[in-house]
């Protein structure tokens, strides 16, 4: 089976479970908040739901790789509570470690670092969840303004290049708050 269907699913699934870790329902950063340019020659672009997708399958890449951004809604001013420390990556990670017990190792997901930056506060994460050919990696942002939220996420069989081209599209993409 290819990263296509179940497995594209199941990354967009957990990448939900993410968003609910961090209080998130559904809506996301104002219109234009998030601005990139990343579209790599080969890759299909697709849009479903208000999360947008590039997606390269192998032969085109080595292996098929994955790269989505969308919405989430947030509860309250959480990206005050993120830059005071109120909301922390310890308390999430112990959030987290409830479904990374009862998902028996086959799904795990850890906050790595908090994001504080001058337009918007978040969280950095990694996980992975199983499926018949092995992991399935993703890399990615939780971005906050107020009570909005958008995620950015990578996804590959391969840690490292979920973690590359999260930094790739990153570094192509602007994040700004608007008025």
């Amino acid at each position: 089976m290819s990263f296509q269907s179940k497995s594209i699913l199941k990354a967009v699934a957990v990448t939900l479970l993410c968003g609910l870790l961090a209080a998130c329902q559904t809506t996301g950063l104002k219109p234009g908040s998030i601005q990139t340019n990343y579209a790599p020659a080969g890759w299909t672009k697709k849009t479903s739901n208000g999360f947008t997708g590039y997606v390269c399958h192998a032969p085109r890449c080595k292996s098929d790789r994955l790269i989505a951004h969308g919405p989430v809604k947030v509860s309250g001013d959480m990206e005050k509570a993120i830059k005071d420390g109120v909301l922390s990556r310890e308390l999430f990670n112990a959030i987290a470690n409830v479904y990374n017990i009862a998902s028996k190792d086959q799904e795990k997901i850890t906050i790595t670092r908090r994001v504080v930056k001058k337009d918007y506060a978040g969280f950095d994460f990694t996980a992975y969840f199983k499926d018949r050919e092995g992991r399935i990696w993703m890399t990615g942002r939780f971005i906050i303004q107020n009570n909005r939220g958008s995620v950015l996420v990578a996804a590959s069989r391969s840690r490292s290049v979920a973690n590359t081209y999260f930094k790739r599209y990153l570094s192509n993409t602007t994040i700004k708050r608007l008025p």
